[in-house]
């Protein structure tokens, strides 16, 4: 059929282009390779890598010109038979979609009977049946490599920077660990702040988000450069190999900035105000401020005692980051605090009782200077007169404990902290959302698991678990929907040897 030929036709014409692309993009780096060298190169080797960068650009030009013309002769296709193209497009994607479909209405009709959620399979069925009732008319935006939106169904150039922006976190916390790293170098090698690992974490996300949006803001100031990520990506890269071949890091992006230096009559006002305010009952001594000066001294020469600001790229741009350097009097107030002096004070063991009381505290949902503000000072001068620090702890769990039901209550014991008594539900919410289990706050996980008549079963809590705004977007909620969608696939006969899985 015309129109079977006209899509193979175009989707031939796509891949020269692509292959084109490539070709082209190998040519300028090497160009970019070849001027930086030739900035680093000795004189005897100047004229040598001169007659090289010259027949590059000779090469370059040739490659550039032939990749307009397939480029040219795509779109002319392209705009020729496009209704025929894009009618071949929307009949075999609204075939595969009606057949998917069928399915996942039987899939969730069986999770409903047997009680289970079908949040997953819902939010499918309504995307499949947008898309057949739109008839795939829309074009999506091409994607490239880092999108990891790859597509073959149009002829436009220019990335979907919002799309791309909106999609991020997905994309980044769905891929392979493998694919993870590769993003993570590339963007490392561009200069963006990110470490090379596999995990996901929220500097890449940070830095690659800042890609797309500087990628976006390149191709508004230069549309004919900048078309794609890809393509602010290696602009990116081969400025930061420009500057190392230059001899070093860009003076632009070297930290700078001052330090308040305190000399000894001024650290000794310090030191006694500190002694003060501790309620030590003297001011220091000859000794004790002479040991506490030579570590100010010591910590003062330092380079990261010093008030900082750095060049970064952030969206794209270079913009200044203050960052903080030594605060001189907390320093000295720790090293106070770690004198025979304060150890042996009412202030030192005060201050042990309050540790003590605020980890009880943060173990049943409070925090202490908040939650227990005006008792705090009382209790303190109790247990330093003697009495039981435990005392005061089982006033916390007591009024920690009035939000749970009675059946619940009657089964933990007194001297039990809530995150003891919740701990199993708690790890499986670390594990669910991908963060360690001391991030995860006890009061959040209480209302998931308990009921009027206990504490949840296993069914109950996950159900609970499933039905929370976060679980979609997390770790968890990502693979059990992509199992899903790659199960019914399985089903469908549309996954197998050679296709490559959601």
């Amino acid at each position: 059929m015309a129109l079977e030929k006209d899509l193979q036709d175009y989707l031939k014409s796509r891949k020269d282009v692509q292959e084109a692309g490539d070709k082209l993009k190998e040519a300028k780096s090497k160009v970019t390779q070849l001027s930086s060298a030739l900035v680093s190169a000795p004189p005897s080797s100047k004229a040598s890598v001169q007659e090289q960068l010259n027949s590059a650009k000779t090469t370059l030009d040739s490659i550039n010109s032939n990749f307009k013309k397939i480029e040219s002769d795509a779109k002319t296709f392209y705009r020729a038979n496009k209704e025929s193209i894009q009618a071949g497009i929307s009949k075999g994607k609204t075939t595969e979609a009606k057949t998917a479909l069928e399915q996942a209405k039987i899939d969730r009709d069986k999770l409903k009977s047997l009680g289970q959620s079908t949040t997953v399979l819902d939010k499918r069925i309504a995307g499949l049946e947008g898309n057949i009732a739109g008839g795939f008319q829309s074009v999506p935006p091409v994607g490239n490599t880092l999108s990891g939106q790859p597509n073959a169904d149009q002829i436009k150039v220019v990335d979907d920077f919002d799309s791309l922006l909106k999609s991020a976190k997905t994309f980044l916390r769905g891929m392979s660990d493998d694919d993870r790293l590769i993003i993570a170098t590339q963007l490392a090698n561009a200069n963006y702040d990110v470490p090379k690992i596999k995990a996901y974490n929220d500097a890449l996300f940070s830095a690659y988000s800042s890609l797309i949006q500087g990628a976006k803001s390149k191709n508004k100031e230069f549309p004919d450069d900048i078309k794609t990520v890809n393509d602010f990506l290696a602009e990116q890269t081969n400025i930061a190999l420009q500057i190392k071949a230059a001899g070093g890091d860009d003076e632009r992006y070297k930290p700078f900035g001052q330090q308040e230096i305190y000399n000894r009559s001024t650290a000794e006002g310090v030191i006694d105000s500190i002694f003060t305010s501790l309620n030590l009952g003297r001011e220091a001594n000859k000794t004790e401020i002479d040991t506490l000066y030579k570590q100010l001294e010591a910590e003062q020469k330092k380079l990261s005692s010093m008030s900082k600001g750095t060049y970064k790229m952030v969206n794209g741009r270079r913009v200044l980051v203050q960052e903080s350097g030594l605060d001189a009097r907390t320093f000295l107030e720790n090293k106070v605090k770690e004198l025979p002096v304060y150890k042996e004070s009412q202030a030192a063991k005060s201050e042990k009782s309050k540790i003590s009381l605020a980890s009880t505290a943060l173990a049943n949902g409070y925090n202490l200077e908040t939650d227990f503000a005006m008792e705090l000072p009382g209790w303190l001068e109790s247990i330093n007169s003697g009495k039981s620090i435990d005392d005061f702890k089982n006033i916390i769990r007591t009024n920690a404990r009035r939000i749970l039901p009675e059946s619940v209550r009657n089964q933990i014991a007194p001297d039990e902290d809530l995150s003891t008594t919740f701990s199993t539900y708690m790890s499986n919410i670390a594990k669910a959302r991908g963060v360690p289990v001391n991030t995860i706050r006890v009061q959040d996980v209480i209302p998931l698991a308990i009921t009027d008549k206990g504490f949840a079963d296993s069914q109950q809590f996950e159900k609970n678990k499933i039905a929370q705004p976060w679980w979609d977007g997390s770790p968890e909620g990502i693979a059990k929907t992509t199992t899903v969608i790659n199960d019914t696939l399985k089903d469908l006969g549309l996954l197998g040897q050679g296709v490559r899985t959601v």
